[in-house]
């Protein structure tokens, strides 16, 4: 399992989860298997979200599309994001505690 890891420094987080929940990118057709979103507790316009895919090439290839379609539109950076987003894949390598195999 490969986990796409996207820190996003939003301006308001009513509209970033509009334009979330509006799928740009297409998560479900790129494969995502799941999907979380995170909001931190004592900034609540600092958002994570974690996508799991099968493989490293499908979290890689839909990291691209997010930012070729997303990213790189100049209102979606100016007008909700404080800052550019961050992204990593992490490789699952263990899993302890409820749901574990």
């Amino acid at each position: 399992m490969f986990t796409l890891q996207i820190s996003y420094p939003v301006r308001d987080y009513g509209a970033f989860k509009e334009a979330f929940d509006s799928d740009p990118a297409g998560r479900a057709a790129s494969g995502a298997r799941s999907v979380r979103l995170f909001r931190d507790t004592d900034d609540q316009n600092s958002v994570a979200v974690l996508l799991d895919f099968d493989t490293k090439e499908a979290a890689t290839g839909f990291l691209d599309r997010l930012r070729t379609m997303v990213w790189d539109k100049p209102e979606v950076i100016g007008q909700l994001m404080a800052a550019p987003p961050t992204a990593r894949i992490l490789e699952e390598v263990g899993r302890e505690g409820q749901g574990a195999g």
